[in-house]
């Protein structure tokens, strides 16, 4: 079975982990603000995953090493908002990647270490 074959897999069940205390350790006071990510897998023999340093000069998650994406904009969904983002910070054609699952986690105003 190939890892797209596999993730797509796991992707359709449901969580059987909770997140563990330490996973989110970042909470803040403001209210949450929607966002997407792209979690980009490189269709290669020797797969990869795609990611981006975040400028030094942003207001949050400065030199942080990161998947591409960012705030869903009203009228977006979220694979819309990843695929922007993706085109934003990567230059990556929102027309080449294959959607082939997703997932959603929904921590309040946190952000992921």
């Amino acid at each position: 079975m190939s890892l797209i074959d596999r993730l797509r897999e796991a992707l359709t069940q449901p969580s059987v982990l909770p997140l563990l205390e330490g996973d989110l350790p970042e909470e803040r006071a403001l209210a949450s603000v929607p966002a997407a990510v792209l979690v980009g897998i490189t269709d290669r023999p020797d797969p990869g995953v795609i990611l981006t340093v975040r400028r030094e000069h942003m207001r949050t998650h400065a030199g942080q090493v990161a998947f591409p994406g960012g705030r869903i904009d009203p009228g977006e969904n979220s694979v819309e908002a990843a695929l922007r983002e993706a085109w934003e910070e990567l230059g990556l054609d929102p027309g080449r990647p294959r959607s082939w699952g997703r997932s959603i986690l929904t921590a309040p105003s946190r952000a992921m270490s």
